[in-house]
């Protein structure tokens, strides 16, 4: 064997450049994950009874709203002090906390969400247990799980576990096709533009979680790989769009607009596939992805907010024991499954659009503030 073999990589600073490039994009598919189940969750919470049968198009609509915010985030990540690696605030630094501690109430409200239908998914499958019992389960496992974690970890595990959920909902899509018929989806508009356009501007507090892998502060390190390759990072969030988008539509494709309105339980709104297809393997499988999309879109968000509670506080990582005390103030509300509690939910959810827009706008001007002062200083 004379053959050569040939490489990129010539020393260890490359090697350390090749895994902070996929430590970037790893971060960007998780944040892809969590803007995906933001939007399944969506559906049953909003879509369903609101908008019916046109909300995949109302779903479409957000990709604007996105793009803008993915600018903005783009133009404010490039400006970020190469010192620190922080992104500067447009208010002063006296501003920075109360900033950082409105992204942490946006990243609790999603995993107060995604808490909230992993609950009422369990209590679907299996109404003979305590929901308190499992709830409790789920907070203890997730504490343990990211104590004494890096958060890279959680990253790296998305890598592998978005192709398995990827998997296991696509079957269940495909075997249920035969179900469906294609007269679910007249009248086209449904209820009119008014009702697409509100489900539209509903929908956009749940794709407003995109800006995450680049506007949170972290390691200069970590956002040159995604400033490089900018169409990878767009790509990533307008294909969690069109996933959402496809879960609608079949969604439509499987039950009429009287079968969406009707007053269905919270956990019966997320498996719609599984009540329309008698395919007992069908519904294992659609259970156990949904669950494992659940269990991640929740690490994530927990894991944000521990970790900016911990820069907050000035700690330098965040510990298993404030994951647990987020994860404990979470459970209550994730444990009451009624009727009150999922209807605040859903009229709070579409305020994350424009909170987020406009904390990410103040970002952006900041940091063009600071570019200019740095640009007369020399």
């Amino acid at each position: 064997m004379t053959g050569r073999t040939t490489t990129r990589v010539h020393s260890a600073g490359q090697m350390q450049d090749q895994r902070w490039h996929a430590l970037a994009f790893d971060r960007c598919a998780l944040g892809g994950i969590s803007v995906y189940t933001q939007i399944y969750i969506g559906l049953a919470l909003y879509m369903y009874s609101h908008v019916s049968t046109p909300g995949y198009i109302s779903i479409l609509l957000t990709i604007p709203f996105a793009l803008l915010m993915l600018f903005l985030a783009f133009e404010t990540a490039k400006n970020t002090d190469p010192n620190t690696g922080v992104i500067p605030f447009s208010a002063g630094k006296h501003f920075e906390k109360p900033v950082l501690f409105v992204f942490l109430l946006l990243h609790l409200f999603n995993a107060q969400l995604v808490f909230t239908s992993l609950g009422a998914m369990l209590l679907e499958v299996m109404p003979e247990h305590s929901l308190w019992q499992l709830a409790l389960l789920i907070t203890l496992s997730l504490a343990w799980a990211n104590s004494g974690r890096k958060e890279d970890a959680l990253a790296r595990l998305a890598r592998f576990l978005k192709w398995v959920v990827f998997l296991l909902l696509l079957y269940v899509a495909l075997t249920s096709m035969p179900h469906g018929s294609a007269a679910h989806f007249f009248p086209l508009l449904g209820y009119g533009w008014k009702t697409i356009g509100s489900g539209a501007v509903w929908m956009c507090g749940a794709v407003s979680g995109c800006v995450w892998p680049l506007i949170r502060p972290q390691d200069r390190k970590s956002l040159s790989p995604m400033l490089e390759r900018k169409s990878r990072v767009i790509l990533i969030v307008l294909l969690s769009i069109l996933a959402g988008s496809a879960a609608m539509a079949v969604s439509v494709w499987l039950m009429p607009f009287f079968a969406m309105a009707a007053s269905e339980t919270m956990g019966w709104r997320l498996m719609p596939m599984t009540h329309m297809t008698p395919s007992i393997p069908a519904w294992s499988m659609e259970t156990v992805g949904v669950l494992l999309l659940f269990y991640l879109a929740l690490s994530y968000n927990v894991a944000q907010a521990s970790a900016l509670l911990s820069q907050i506080a000035g700690r330098l990582a965040a510990s298993g024991w404030m994951t647990l005390l987020l994860l404990l103030l979470l459970m209550p509300c994730a444990a009451l499954q009624y009727g009150g509690i999922l209807e605040t939910l859903s009229r709070i959810a579409f305020l994350r659009g424009p909170v987020t827009l406009i904390l990410v706008l103040m970002l952006y001007l900041g940091s063009v503030y600071f570019r200019k002062r740095k640009d007369t200083s020399k």
